[in-house]
């Protein structure tokens, strides 16, 4: 039942956010009452952290939780290798189904982060962020190191933009769904890009 909950609520909050969602709706929603959610939360907060947390830690086992990470000195195009990798998981998840909910919940706490999720960034997806734009770093070296951070920042941006342009990409490829055909020229263009990028040719 704690996991029915935790779903039901992440695609309730990712719709109308916190205020818009009251917790009768999320117990009905799977046919349970109300009490489950304080037992197994202790109540509405409680069970928005939870979601949050469910959130991260699979984004987190599905993009990082594969990768390995170069030693220190691996030749460079490994070190692209593995970036691409982990952006290419990125973008794979973004086109996947279950994203979707996942996208509207994080959508809304990346414009206004409620200081719940800003520490489970901090606990969870923000420490291979951070490792991220240290390899970064490693392969562009004539940037700086906040330089290399925007850098990463943006290889995530593009990755993610198949989720969250998903009605511009849409239109503008004259079709709702994407056949699997379509997907891997959009992943296969990613990566080609992420590797310019890396290799300083984008400039």
């Amino acid at each position: 039942m704690r996991e029915k909950l935790i779903h039901a609520a992440i695609e309730r909050f990712g719709k109308r956010g916190y205020d818009g969602v009251g917790t009768r709706e999320i117990a009905a929603a799977v046919g349970t009452p109300m009490s489950s959610i304080t037992y197994h939360f202790g109540g509405k907060e409680g069970l928005y952290h939870a979601a949050a947390e469910h959130i991260f830690l699979q984004l987190l086992r599905d993009v990082g939780g594969e990768q390995d990470i170069p030693a220190d000195g691996a030749p460079a195009e490994e070190r692209i290798d593995a970036i691409c990798g982990i952006i290419q998981s990125v973008a794979q998840f973004m086109l996947s189904p279950r994203s979707a909910a996942f996208a509207l919940f994080i959508g809304r706490e990346q414009q206004d982060p409620s200081p719940t999720v800003r520490e489970l960034m901090q606990a969870t997806v923000m420490p291979m962020i951070v490792e991220l734009s240290r390899q970064v770093g490693m392969v562009r070296r004539d940037l700086d190191a906040e330089e290399a951070k925007a850098v990463t920042i943006f290889l995530f941006g593009m990755a993610i933009t198949l989720r969250h342009s998903r009605a511009s990409l849409g239109i503008l490829m004259g079709s709702e769904s994407f056949e699997p055909s379509t997907q891997a020229m959009l992943l296969a263009q990613l990566d080609a890009c992420a590797r310019a990028v890396l290799r300083g040719q984008a400039e």
